[in-house]
Protein backbone atom coordinates (compact mmCIF):
# COMPACT_ATOMS: atom_id res chain seq x y z
CA UNK A 1 0.00 0.00 0.00
CA UNK A 2 2.65 2.41 0.77
CA UNK A 3 4.04 1.78 -2.65
CA UNK A 4 1.19 2.44 -4.12
CA UNK A 5 0.64 5.63 -2.56
CA UNK A 6 4.30 7.18 -2.67
CA UNK A 7 3.76 6.38 -6.52
CA UNK A 8 0.35 7.49 -6.60
CA UNK A 9 1.72 10.83 -5.17
CA UNK A 10 4.96 11.17 -6.50
CA UNK A 11 3.43 10.78 -10.05
CA UNK A 12 0.69 13.68 -9.28
CA UNK A 13 2.95 16.05 -8.18
CA UNK A 14 5.66 15.61 -11.09
CA UNK A 15 2.09 15.89 -13.88
CA UNK A 16 1.27 19.18 -11.74
CA UNK A 17 4.89 20.72 -11.96
CA UNK A 18 5.08 19.62 -15.54
CA UNK A 19 1.48 21.26 -16.34
CA UNK A 20 2.38 24.53 -14.51
CA UNK A 21 5.86 24.19 -16.15
CA UNK A 22 4.18 24.13 -19.78
CA UNK A 23 1.17 27.01 -19.04
CA UNK A 24 4.31 29.72 -18.05
CA UNK A 25 6.91 28.88 -20.35
CA UNK A 26 8.59 32.66 -19.97
CA UNK A 27 8.74 33.19 -23.60
CA UNK A 28 4.69 32.28 -24.47
CA UNK A 29 2.15 34.81 -24.65
CA UNK A 30 0.44 34.65 -21.18
CA UNK A 31 -3.28 33.45 -21.58
CA UNK A 32 -4.12 34.91 -18.09
CA UNK A 33 -4.26 38.00 -16.86
CA UNK A 34 -1.35 39.44 -15.00
CA UNK A 35 -1.53 38.30 -11.07
CA UNK A 36 -1.47 40.29 -8.34
CA UNK A 37 1.70 40.45 -6.39
CA UNK A 38 0.76 42.31 -4.02
CA UNK A 39 2.71 41.84 -0.69
CA UNK A 40 -0.42 42.74 1.55
CA UNK A 41 -1.48 39.20 1.63
CA UNK A 42 -3.33 38.00 4.82
CA UNK A 43 -2.61 34.77 6.66
CA UNK A 44 -5.50 32.24 6.50
CA UNK A 45 -6.58 31.80 10.11
CA UNK A 46 -5.48 28.06 9.42
CA UNK A 47 -1.91 28.82 9.16
CA UNK A 48 -0.32 29.01 12.92
CA UNK A 49 1.08 32.17 14.38
CA UNK A 50 4.39 33.51 13.33
CA UNK A 51 6.15 35.13 10.98
CA UNK A 52 6.14 33.90 7.17
CA UNK A 53 7.68 34.67 4.04
CA UNK A 54 6.08 36.55 1.56
CA UNK A 55 5.82 34.43 -1.44
CA UNK A 56 3.89 37.25 -3.31
CA UNK A 57 0.72 35.05 -4.03
CA UNK A 58 -2.58 37.01 -3.78
CA UNK A 59 -4.10 36.83 -0.61
CA UNK A 60 -7.38 34.68 -2.78
CA UNK A 61 -6.33 31.28 -1.96
CA UNK A 62 -8.51 28.94 0.27
CA UNK A 63 -6.09 27.07 2.94
CA UNK A 64 -7.23 23.82 4.16
CA UNK A 65 -5.90 22.77 7.60
CA UNK A 66 -2.94 20.68 6.61
CA UNK A 67 -1.07 23.32 5.22
CA UNK A 68 0.45 25.56 7.48
CA UNK A 69 2.87 28.59 6.81
CA UNK A 70 4.98 28.72 3.71
CA UNK A 71 8.76 28.99 4.65
CA UNK A 72 11.26 29.46 2.02
CA UNK A 73 14.69 30.18 4.03
CA UNK A 74 15.84 26.49 3.12
CA UNK A 75 15.62 23.87 0.18
CA UNK A 76 14.22 21.71 3.07
CA UNK A 77 12.00 24.20 4.39
CA UNK A 78 10.69 25.41 0.42
CA UNK A 79 9.91 21.63 -0.14
CA UNK A 80 8.02 20.75 2.95
CA UNK A 81 5.94 24.54 2.33
CA UNK A 82 4.87 22.75 -1.18
CA UNK A 83 4.35 19.50 -0.76
CA UNK A 84 1.69 20.84 2.47
CA UNK A 85 0.23 22.98 0.03
CA UNK A 86 -0.24 20.29 -3.04
CA UNK A 87 -1.99 17.59 -0.49
CA UNK A 88 -3.94 20.64 0.96
CA UNK A 89 -5.36 21.52 -2.36
CA UNK A 90 -3.61 24.93 -2.77
CA UNK A 91 -3.52 25.57 -6.15
CA UNK A 92 -2.05 29.34 -5.98
CA UNK A 93 0.23 28.47 -2.87
CA UNK A 94 1.79 25.33 -4.51
CA UNK A 95 2.53 27.66 -7.66
CA UNK A 96 4.22 30.32 -5.82
CA UNK A 97 6.78 28.56 -4.44
CA UNK A 98 7.56 26.51 -7.91
CA UNK A 99 10.34 28.60 -10.27
CA UNK A 100 10.76 27.20 -14.32
CA UNK A 101 13.38 28.15 -16.41
CA UNK A 102 15.20 30.30 -13.07
CA UNK A 103 12.63 32.15 -12.65
CA UNK A 104 9.81 32.42 -9.89
CA UNK A 105 6.82 31.27 -11.23
CA UNK A 106 5.37 34.63 -9.37
CA UNK A 107 7.97 36.82 -11.73
CA UNK A 108 6.47 35.72 -14.89
CA UNK A 109 3.39 37.79 -16.08
CA UNK A 110 -0.21 35.96 -15.74
CA UNK A 111 2.00 32.34 -15.12
CA UNK A 112 0.94 32.41 -11.41
CA UNK A 113 -2.70 32.91 -12.42
CA UNK A 114 -2.15 30.30 -15.18
CA UNK A 115 -0.67 27.59 -12.88
CA UNK A 116 -3.48 28.21 -10.27
CA UNK A 117 -6.04 27.50 -12.55
CA UNK A 118 -4.32 24.36 -14.31
CA UNK A 119 -3.18 22.82 -10.79
CA UNK A 120 -5.86 23.09 -8.73
CA UNK A 121 -8.02 20.75 -10.18
CA UNK A 122 -5.24 17.99 -10.23
CA UNK A 123 -4.60 18.47 -6.77
CA UNK A 124 -8.26 17.51 -5.77
CA UNK A 125 -7.69 14.40 -6.48
CA UNK A 126 -4.78 14.11 -4.21
CA UNK A 127 -6.10 15.39 -1.54
CA UNK A 128 -6.92 12.52 0.44
CA UNK A 129 -3.23 11.24 0.70
CA UNK A 130 -2.70 14.25 2.67
CA UNK A 131 -3.14 12.51 6.07
CA UNK A 132 0.31 10.55 4.69
CA UNK A 133 1.82 13.72 5.53
CA UNK A 134 0.98 14.95 8.42
CA UNK A 135 3.93 16.56 10.51
CA UNK A 136 6.28 15.86 7.09
CA UNK A 137 10.38 16.69 8.08
CA UNK A 138 12.80 16.87 5.42
CA UNK A 139 17.09 17.31 6.45
CA UNK A 140 19.85 16.74 4.73
CA UNK A 141 19.14 18.17 1.03
CA UNK A 142 22.64 18.41 -1.23
CA UNK A 143 22.99 22.50 -1.65
CA UNK A 144 25.77 23.64 -4.22
CA UNK A 145 25.38 27.39 -4.26
CA UNK A 146 21.97 28.45 -5.66
CA UNK A 147 20.63 24.89 -6.31
CA UNK A 148 19.64 21.98 -4.66
CA UNK A 149 18.85 18.05 -4.66
CA UNK A 150 16.71 16.20 -2.46
CA UNK A 151 18.36 12.92 -4.03
CA UNK A 152 19.79 12.10 -0.02
CA UNK A 153 17.55 13.64 2.31
CA UNK A 154 15.86 11.67 5.14
CA UNK A 155 12.11 12.56 5.93
CA UNK A 156 9.99 12.12 8.50
CA UNK A 157 7.71 9.61 7.30
CA UNK A 158 10.38 7.89 5.57
CA UNK A 159 8.05 7.40 2.11
CA UNK A 160 8.30 11.30 1.60
CA UNK A 161 11.91 10.64 0.37
CA UNK A 162 10.45 8.36 -2.52
CA UNK A 163 8.65 11.31 -3.37
CA UNK A 164 10.71 14.39 -3.33
CA UNK A 165 14.01 12.45 -4.66
CA UNK A 166 13.11 13.53 -8.16
CA UNK A 167 12.36 17.35 -8.03
CA UNK A 168 14.80 20.02 -6.78
CA UNK A 169 15.31 23.76 -5.91
CA UNK A 170 16.47 26.88 -7.15
CA UNK A 171 17.04 30.06 -4.64
CA UNK A 172 16.23 32.98 -6.43
CA UNK A 173 16.53 36.75 -4.42
CA UNK A 174 17.15 35.11 -1.26
CA UNK A 175 14.34 32.38 -1.35
CA UNK A 176 13.72 29.01 -2.29
CA UNK A 177 11.45 27.31 -4.95
CA UNK A 178 10.65 23.77 -6.43
CA UNK A 179 11.72 22.81 -9.44
CA UNK A 180 12.27 20.11 -11.85
CA UNK A 181 14.92 21.35 -13.83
Amino acid sequence: MKKLLTGALALALSVSLASCSKSVDPGATPTAPAASTSSATTPSDTMSSGTTDDTGATGTATTSATAGPVDQATPEAAMTSWLGAMVAGDGNTVCALMATGGKAISSIPGAAAACGKTITPMLDQIKELGAAFQGLKISGATVNGNNATFESVTTEPALAADVVSSFKAVKIGGKWYVTQS
